[in-house]
């Protein structure tokens, strides 16, 4: 069993675990994002930010850690059956992988959004945050803030509104987020 925080807004859970070996974990993941910078691809800009940077697997392979436990924990908690996808299959109408980094350099911030789709949890695990650096909040008709950490790691239902305070720290924040889909994965196309 895997030690957790449970939060509730409204109707939904929040959990907040760490990574085992969480210092270890993120040192090395961050390790490979920051080798394979020049690899990155995009998909939009917001505010003149980039909001998501995606790396294949294969370059990123620490990633698996983070989505494995972030699926074991929706397991045990959520009751959901659902699997990992570790690249782009065509279940979504975007071929981009169902993970991404996000950088928020300072005063850089993420707009309130949620993850649409085929998805049944949502998770943001810390790379590198420091004090100051933009508490993660939850919206519907209360509000709701985490603090980042290094290791720390949130789980949500992908329909919960949530978005990224400002960075008011010296350093970027870097995260790693993903989406966990149903299993057996129900293909909208058939």
């Amino acid at each position: 069993m895997v030690d957790f925080e449970e939060f509730t807004l409204g109707e939904d859970k929040i959990l907040v675990s760490r990574i085992s070996d969480h210092k270890i974990w993120a040192s090395t993941l961050l390790s490979e994002y920051n080798r394979n910078r020049g690899n990155i691809f995009t998909s939009h800009k917001i505010n003149g930010r980039w909001e998501n940077s995606y790396l294949p697997v294969d370059l990123v392979p620490s990633v698996k850690k983070a989505m494995r436990h972030a699926r074991d924990l929706g397991t045990e908690v959520f009751k959901v059956s659902s699997m990992i996808l570790f690249k782009a299959i065509s279940v979504e109408k975007n071929p981009l992988p169902p993970f991404w980094f996000n950088v928020a350099k300072p005063n850089e911030m993420t707009g309130l959004h949620h993850h649409s789709g085929l998805s049944v949890l949502s998770a943001v695990a810390y790379l590198q945050a420091d004090k100051n650096s933009g508490n993660l909040f939850f919206k519907n008709e209360e509000e709701f803030e985490l603090e980042p950490a290094v290791g720390k790691i949130i789980i949500f239902p992908p329909h919960l509104k949530h978005g990224v305070r400002l960075n008011e720290s010296r350093n970027e924040r870097i995260s790693v987020a993903f989406n966990l889909f149903p299993f057996p994965l129900v293909n909208p196309d058939l």
